[in-house]
């Protein structure tokens, strides 16, 4: 299984998004969220990616568009 990965340091809450759409589940839906304190590399699946989101806007089962910028 490939894995994507991604290296913070904000110890957080973060909302794990799709950038893929899967059968049943568009682009920017939200799979799960975890704790994450940065100190070690946060591997996910091929088609997923995460944000922080300690206020909690994004709960599983939502959907999480990227901005443009």
């Amino acid at each position: 299984m490939k894995t994507t990965t991604e290296t913070t340091t904000t110890t957080g809450v973060y909302a794990v998004y799709l950038t893929v759409a899967t059968s049943t589940q568009v682009v920017g839906t939200v799979v799960n969220r975890i704790v994450w304190d940065g100190k070690t590399t946060l591997s996910l699946p091929t088609g997923q990616a995460s944000i922080l989101d300690s206020s909690g806007k994004y709960p599983i089962g939502s959907t999480y568009t990227p901005s443009s910028s």
